[in-house]
């Protein structure tokens, strides 16, 4: 679910606008040399097309859709992510967000498909947030539980550095490769130039048996649409 922009808590939903006076659509497309998702390429270390649009209703709800490629192995190519919330500020400086997100993966392999529940806090530049999945990647699969820790620190009126830290825990012994938790982190640096925001970002976990966690350098292109 994903990238970059999902990363920073699954990720783009934490993006979705607050209550505005007025419907409003958006939507962005993102190009990149891989799709990473808490520390996992998705994608076998290729790249990857993404894309998607959201509804703002004006009073702090809001639904949208969101897709990119995926490569499992399989007949699996694509993921597809619905969603819909309600976020609202509690203060000037803090806000809550809280999101339901269907990931369908079509295909024979639909018993992929999963749900998760997203509670994000926003104080200021950081976000925290907590995320549950009843049957974390598909059916039949464990509980499982996220927390996630986000700073967005803006260094120029083009340039901003992300930082990202993520604890994932399954409730099933070795669901991680010879874990059952494990952590994840991303630093990204972003330059918007031109309309669109260049992203150099570096991922990693403290997996050791799964190539797919491997410490990695993603670059992107994205745009607003």
């Amino acid at each position: 679910m994903k990238m970059f922009q999902k990363t920073l808590a699954v990720a783009i939903v934490a993006g979705a606008p607050m209550a505005a006076s007025a419907l409003e659509v958006s939507g962005n497309v993102t190009m990149a040399t891989d799709y990473v998702f808490r520390g996992f390429s998705q994608t076998s270390e290729k790249g990857a097309i993404q894309g998607g649009f959201d509804v703002d209703f004006g009073n702090g709800f809001y639904v949208g859709t969101w897709a990119s490629n995926v490569d499992f192995g399989s007949e699996v190519t694509t993921e597809m992510d619905f969603y819909g919330g309600y976020a609202f500020d509690i203060t000037d400086t803090v806000s809550l967000d809280l999101t339901a997100i269907q990931f369908i993966y079509p295909g024979d392999e639909s018993a992929l498909n999963y749900e998760e529940y997203v509670a994000t806090l926003g104080i200021s530049d950081f976000s925290f947030g907590v995320v549950y999945s009843p049957e974390y990647f598909g059916e039949g699969g464990p509980d499982a539980y996220v927390l996630n820790a986000d700073y967005s620190l803006g260094l120029t009126e083009t340039t901003s550095l992300d930082f990202h830290l993520g604890y994932s825990d399954a409730d099933e012994k070795d669901f991680f490769g010879e874990d059952d938790s494990y952590i994840d982190y991303m630093v990204g640096f972003n330059y918007d130039v031109a309309g669109v925001t260049l992203t150099l970002a570096w991922y990693g976990t403290d997996i050791d048996d799964n190539e797919l966690a491997d410490d990695r350098a993603v670059f992107s292109v994205s745009k607003s649409l």
